[in-house]
């Protein structure tokens, strides 16, 4: 019943913001469409806590087959998660559509909802037709978000090439549950599931493949991940949270559905998925630190962080595939755990770049600078995001981070060498993936929140719409949360983890210690309380250690963390140092001029850029990056006014995978034309020869 109100609060939305006026048809579609929102999301709470599976609609169409709808507990998260990130960017959306006229605004509004419907039909499609109609409704949605603002030839560009890769990816995902659902006669995605064991280990394996790259095109994967940041850079700004906050949730649900029940019997898939995680993560970073625009960098972190979540997923189901489900429920909580973490501070960061570039009017982080002075209060919200995106502890990327890195670890419980050094390899690259994202979120929060505005714009920055700032402001104190209450959240996401990996992980290894009124056995306890397992029992209000791993025969700790002691640490030497501070300042204190060595005044132009911060890593990676100089200079007759050298950076899939597709498909479209332009004689010779086989095939059958 839910979702047919929250359906209807959606087509209501875009049809009140035909109303004449601006302000109250805005609004009016804002609660409407908001309303739809917390009431999606509270279907989504009640599935994951509800059973196995509820159907929702069953339809038999003719000629198609079945297209039905179902309600599961991992369907509810997706719905739980797209909902509350449509709920929180809805407001900036309603403000920038109220900017247009009446038609206009309400087909914005019409393209927003039907993205919204279509992702949660998809996360609650029961069969292959369902699956592929609610993924392509919703790529087409997302096509018109990123060319509806205007008609310049860089946002269609843009548009075009996501909905083209978007095809290609649909197309290869098509194929995959095609052979599926032909080898187990059935287009039920979880007949299907059923049926995976008893089929050809190639044809799982080629499936498996086809879903992984197909699916994953809209998750960032490498190769096809070149569209995201030419799509995020190009998109409105309101749009933006939405697309990087939600969408990319997408490929990750086509994973868990149609790549987990395969990889448990085919375990290189689950190595393919790791390892193809660990490398987008790695390169979505380091494309991230070239980047000078704001947009563009947060859309190549998103590429870093579905590969994390990615990892984490190949991982738990490499674990299982292997025969360790539990350790494999540790590492698919970690993959689980990253989606909601991106989805909450990257719809936070997104926001905030929103604001920043409706305040100044531009995201060039070297136009920017000064801007916690001025702005304040979003200066604060936005970096809480990047502490969180940068996994500083206490807040939610930390948690997931670590939880990853530590199972990835557990790979010594598996004898076979190869799966060791997917592993190692892997565990490397993701660790210096977090090392490049903490620089380059110094980077981010420095050149564009501290030191001096380095443009007119920034320096007259003062107000910012509180249809940012509000938003923002919740989605500050939900990273922290998500990171402290991580005893809360494991056992809920280790619940949703088992159907994929055959094992609950809190419910097999320290079932009580994730319940604060359950009392821990005595040997655990001995084993954890070196590590403080008790210290703040009296006074936290959950268990502030977070244990996933034990062994309890001979009771050694294999890895356990506390979010919580580390914030009351943090809180504790942050107080120490400002009642220091407070009493210093009572104290008598000189103060004399010291030595400017001539300097007496610091000018914009001489402080660091987001440029100049990266020239460093452009150096270190150069041969990644394979840059390439274009010369740009001015003229007067035979004297050369000016010169300026621009180096421009193409990104290895484009250049590897995607320029070399496009490079084939025109020599073959060059050669097929050939044949329409031929002689008169040459095309009878054709009609002749072609006779000429058939009756040799008619003479031989006639035998």
């Amino acid at each position: 019943m839910l979702y047919i109100i929250a359906y209807l609060l959606f087509v209501a939305g875009p049809l009140l913001a035909l109303l004449p006026g601006r302000r109250i048809p805005s609004v009016l579609a804002w609660s409407s469409m908001t309303t739809g929102c917390v009431l999606m999301g509270t279907e989504g709470v009640i599935a994951i806590g509800g059973p196995a599976a509820q159907p929702l609609i069953q339809l038999a169409l003719p000629i198609i087959g079945p297209f039905d709808f179902v309600q599961t507990p991992l369907g509810g998260l997706l719905i739980l998660i797209t909902a509350s990130v449509f709920a929180v960017a809805l407001p900036f959306v309603a403000r920038d559509a109220s900017a247009f006229p009446q038609g206009r605004r309400a087909l914005f509004l019409s393209i927003v909802m039907l993205t919204l419907a279509a992702m949660i039909g998809f996360f609650s499609a029961a069969t292959i037709v369902s699956f592929i109609f609610c993924w392509e409704l919703a790529a087409i949605a997302i096509w018109g978000l990123i060319t509806f603002e205007t008609r310049q030839s860089k946002p269609v560009a843009a548009g075009l090439l996501t909905l083209a890769l978007s095809e290609l990816g649909s197309l290869a995902g098509l194929v995959s549950l095609l052979l599926l659902a032909s080898a187990a006669s059935t287009p039920q995605l979880v007949g299907i599931a059923a049926a995976i064991p008893h089929l050809s280990p190639t044809l799982i394996l080629v499936a498996g493949l086809l879903a992984f790259f197909g699916f994953g095109m809209k998750a960032g994967i490498i190769p096809l991940n070149v569209w995201l940041p030419a799509a995020h850079g190009t998109a409105p700004r309101s749009t933006s949270p939405i697309l990087s906050g939600a969408t990319l949730n997408l490929g990750l649900y086509a994973f868990l559905r149609i790549d987990a029940p395969i990889a448990l019997h085919a375990p290189y898939l689950g190595l393919i998925i790791l390892s193809s995680g660990a490398l987008t993560a790695l390169i979505g970073i380091i494309y991230a630190l070239v980047e000078k625009d704001m947009k563009r960098l947060l859309a190549q972190s998103s590429v870093e962080n579905m590969g994390i979540a990615t990892a984490g997923i190949g991982a738990g189901l490499t674990f299982a595939a292997y025969g360790h489900p539990l350790l494999g429920g540790a590492s698919m909580v970690a993959g689980l755990y990253h989606m909601i973490n991106h989805s909450t501070f990257k719809t936070l960061l997104f926001l905030g770049a929103g604001g920043i570039d409706a305040t100044t009017g531009t995201h060039n982080l070297d136009e920017l600078g000064g801007l916690m002075k001025r702005l304040p209060a979003l200066g604060g919200f936005f970096l809480v995001g990047t502490f969180a995106i940068a996994a500083l502890p206490p807040f939610n990327g930390f948690v997931s981070e670590w939880l990853l890195l530590e199972s990835l670890l557990r790979v010594v419980e598996i004898p076979d060498i190869p799966v060791r050094i997917t592993f190692a390899l892997s565990g490397a690259l993701l660790a210096l993936t977090s090392g490049l994202a903490l620089t380059c979120f110094i980077m981010l929060s420095g050149s564009a929140l501290m030191g001096l505005p380095r443009s007119e714009r920034a320096a007259q920055a003062h107000k910012v719409p509180r249809t940012v700032i509000i938003p923002m402001g919740m989605l500050a104190v939900l990273s922290l949360l998500l990171g402290l209450a991580a005893t809360l959240i494991i056992p809920v996401l280790g619940r949703l983890a088992a159907p994929l990996v055959g094992a609950n992980p809190t419910a097999s290894l320290v079932p009580a210690f994730f319940h604060p009124r359950s009392s821990i056995p005595l040997a655990v306890q001995h084993a954890l309380n070196p590590i403080g397992v008790n210290v703040g029992a009296a006074f936290l209000p959950l268990r502030s250690l977070v244990v996933m791993h034990l062994d309890q025969t001979s009771a050694p700790v294999v890895y356990a963390m506390s979010t919580m002691l580390t914030f009351v640490v943090l809180i504790l030497m942050l107080g120490s140092v400002w009642l220091l501070a407070r009493g210093l300042r009572h104290k008598r204190i000189t103060r004399s001029t010291l030595w400017d060595a001539g300097l007496t005044r610091l000018r914009p132009e001489m402080t660091y850029t987001a440029t100049t911060f990266a020239a460093p890593v452009r150096v270190v990676f150069q041969g990644l990056f394979h840059p390439h100089i274009e010369e740009d200079e001015e003229r007067q007759g035979a004297f050369v006014l000016t010169r300026s050298h621009r180096q421009v950076i193409t990104n290895i899939s484009d250049r590897l995978v995607l320029k070399p597709m496009i490079s084939a498909a025109f020599t073959v479209a060059n050669r097929l034309a050939r044949m329409h332009k031929g002689r008169v004689n040459t095309y009878a010779a054709y009609i002749l020869l072609a006779m000429v086989l058939a009756l040799i095939m008619v003479g031989g059958t006639g035998r």
